[in-house]
């Protein structure tokens, strides 16, 4: 009988080492948030939850918190200096909030061998601390997805985790923004943030890339693979999405009606110009005033910031600093500014066209804003007198 006893502890510890029994009582999942109404929530979250039997603890891990109180806390926005850091919290808290809002929230349990579980655990005890927790935003390439994108495939080192691809080809990081906003009916925004981003946005995205939103992260997670054993053991529901589907704005609201209406209007008053003088000279001062700030705030987000998305940035074409010295009658004396206006008057037009055979270069939405500052630029040259002054 002992004998019987003794074989069958051996038999049991041998299968529990085949089986890969793990020893380090730790559960360790990616958790994903669905995104919400708000344009700050419109791309989702991620946060790592650890569940410490040993120690019975049950502790969500997030690299999207910041500080709302800082004093500067919109000039370092703006400027892309704003840090976020690493917090901590239960999972009850961090679920109240998205409850709260009725957005969903998904955990996939990780398939991690024990001393990869302690060794990712002791990389967030490390990191959490005051000295370290900090880390300068950037939304492309350093944010809470990210983070976690490589904390995760950087958990395994051999065999590595690795994913096929997520996107279609050719994809870049606007396509993927314009996903969320599209969904979100963000037509404003969209524009807005098509107008702000500069070329790096139009870089094409390879697969590690591509998981720079949380969603992207949990998709990329779920069909990682290791020597052919998939990365997620467990996909859990913790929080239904309730909220409610977003509503389409009234077509009269939509950016490019409104453009079509103010292009129509200028039209006319370029039509009408020799009795409407005096109102076509204010409407180009809106004009070429409203587009020339717009210049100088994009010459500084791309000049005066740290964002990486914001250089090189080809809403300069139409955007143009230079048109306040236009909007302000600066250059009334300078004759030859009436041979620049007529070269950008067919620049634009050029524009245009480039923007339609390569779609993504410009927000079609702006083509009739463009067009009216073509049609401006060129009504403008031709009535400049010789000596320049109107």
């Amino acid at each position: 009988m002992k004998q019987l006893l003794f074989w069958f502890l051996i038999l049991a510890c041998q299968t529990a080492r085949a089986d890969g029994a793990d020893s380090s009582r730790l559960r360790i999942s990616l958790l994903t948030c669905t995104p919400g109404a708000e344009l700050y929530s419109i791309f989702g979250h991620n946060a790592l939850r650890i569940v410490d039997s040993a120690a019975g603890t049950d502790i969500v891990y997030n690299y999207g918190t910041f500080d709302f109180s800082d004093p500067d806390f919109y000039t370092k926005f703006v400027r892309g200096k704003l840090n976020y850091f690493l917090s901590q919290e239960t999972l009850n808290d961090f679920l109240y909030a998205y409850a709260y809002f009725g957005r969903g929230v998904s955990e996939q349990v990780l398939r991690l061998t024990g001393d990869e579980k302690r060794r990712l655990q002791q990389f967030l005890f490390v990191n959490v601390r005051p000295e370290n927790k900090n880390y300068r935003y950037d939304f492309f390439y350093d944010n809470c997805s990210t983070r976690l994108r490589d904390i995760v495939w950087g958990a395994r080192s051999s065999p590595p985790f690795a994913s096929p691809a997520l996107v279609p080809e050719g994809t870049t990081f606007r396509d993927h923004l314009h996903v969320y906003l599209d969904r979100g009916q963000m037509t404003w925004t969209r524009l807005g943030i098509d107008i702000i981003l500069g070329l790096e946005a139009d870089h094409i995205m390879d697969v590690r890339e591509s998981m720079f939103l949380p969603d992207f992260l949990e998709l990329g997670v779920a069909k990682a693979r290791s020597a052919n054993d998939p990365l997620v053991e467990a996909t859990i529901e913790l929080l239904p999405d309730q909220q409610p589907t977003p509503t389409a704005l009234p077509i009269f609201l939509t950016p490019l009606f409104v453009f079509i209406v103010i292009s129509v209007l200028y039209v006319w008053v370029s039509i009408n110009e020799k009795n409407w003088n005096r109102l076509a000279r204010i409407a180009d001062q809106v004009l070429f005033i409203t587009t020339g700030v717009l210049g100088f705030f994009l010459v500084f987000m791309w000049l005066g910031t740290d964002h990486q998305s914001t250089g090189k940035n080809l809403s300069l074409v139409w955007a143009c600093p230079f048109h306040l010295l236009l909007g302000f009658s600066f250059i009334r004396k300078f004759s030859g500014y009436r041979y620049w206006l007529t070269i950008y008057a067919v620049m634009l037009l050029l524009f245009i066209a480039l923007g339609i055979i390569f779609p993504g270069l410009v927000n079609p939405t702006l083509y009739p804003i463009i067009a009216v500052l073509s049609l401006r630029s060129w009504l403008i040259a031709k009535s400049w007198p010789i000596n320049g002054h109107l």
